[in-house]
């Protein structure tokens, strides 16, 4: 399985879209900074027949020392969830 970093899709979208890597690059930036942003917002992102994003708090909760098996406090933290769109379940299951 190969993984897709960021340059990769910098290249591509300048590739299919004809655009220069410098346009590419800041259009590519742009997008994930606007997504960036409205998660730390609070808001979710819907990127239609792709996926949802969505800002999630986990509770504290007590949790085990693995070493010393002591009871510890788990601080509460933000997280993000993603779940894909029914179309692309449907495509990536096929």
């Amino acid at each position: 399985m190969k993984k897709l970093n960021k340059n990769e899709i910098i290249e591509l979208v300048a590739e299919k879209a004809h655009l220069s890597k410098v346009d590419a690059k800041s259009s590519v930036d742009m997008t994930f900074d606007l997504i960036m942003e409205a998660l730390l917002e609070g808001d979710s992102v819907n990127i239609k027949n792709f996926c949802v994003f969505e800002p999630k708090t986990k509770a504290g909760r007590k949790g085990t020392h693995p070493k010393k098996h002591t009871e510890i406090q788990i601080k509460p933290k933000k997280t993000v969830t993603v779940h894909l769109a029914k179309e692309f379940k449907a495509k990536l299951n096929k």
